[in-house]
């Protein structure tokens, strides 16, 4: 999921998932995602890692994620709780993770443009 990304002015790599579970099934997979979250903000290149539920929605949630760089998100990918979560969306997912409706990568309003 990593092809385009776009790094911040710091080299921060800043993520957004957004995330529709089929009804039903969020608080699956949500049981199941907690150790793999735990640890995701254990990793040495993680700066922040949210997951929110969206309000008056079961089945919506929103992940935030922001990195030291495009190395640290990479190594992030290879880990094997991060496999996990990508296998539940997979299954609980209403529809597929698109890299172009789901996934947003970020940068500050207010940073210089190169």
């Amino acid at each position: 999921m990593n092809q385009h990304t776009r790094t911040t002015a710091s080299g921060e790599v800043i993520v957004m998932l957004n995330l529709h579970f089929k009804p039903g099934s969020a608080g699956k997979v949500l049981e199941k995602m907690l150790p793999g979250i735990r640890l995701t903000r254990m990793e040495t290149g993680n700066n922040e890692f949210q997951m929110f539920k969206v309000k008056g929605s079961d089945d919506k949630y929103v992940v935030f994620e922001r990195w030291k760089d495009q190395a640290a998100l990479d190594w992030h990918w290879q880990q094997p709780y991060t496999k996990e979560a990508l296998a539940l969306f997979g299954e609980h997912l209403a529809t597929p993770l698109s890299e172009t409706d789901d996934v947003a990568y970020l940068t500050d309003v207010m940073e210089a443009e190169e």
